[in-house]
C-alpha cells in the first residue's frame, strides 16, 4: 500500500527534473552550444553597430536577453549534473 498524498510528491519535482525525462543531458548541452554561438553572434552585431554605424537598436539587445536567460538557467543544469 503507498503512503498519502504520495503522488503529489511526483508533482513537487524541480524543473530540471522533469526537463531531463523527456530530453537527454546530451541534447541540453548541444542546444546550450548553439545558445552561446548565437549569443556571440549578437554581441558582435551590437558592437558593429554601435561603433561603425553609431546607433543602438533594441530589437538586438531584446533577442540578447531572450538568449541570456535560458543560456544561463541551462548552463547551470549542466554544470550540476556534470559535477555528481
Amino acid at each position: 500500500m503507498s503512503r498519502p498524498l504520495e503522488s503529489f510528491e511526483f508533482l513537487n519535482r524541480g524543473w530540471d527534473v522533469r526537463l531531463l525525462e523527456t530530453q537527454s543531458l546530451r541534447l541540453v548541452f548541444v542546444v546550450l552550444l548553439i545558445d552561446f554561438f548565437m549569443l556571440g553572434m549578437l554581441s558582435i552585431m551590437i558592437v558593429y553597430d554601435l561603433f561603425r554605424l553609431h546607433r543602438f537598436d533594441w530589437s538586438n539587445s531584446i533577442l540578447l536577453v531572450v538568449f541570456i536567460i535560458p543560456a544561463l538557467r541551462y548552463s547551470l543544469l549542466v554544470y550540476r549534473r556534470l559535477g555528481r
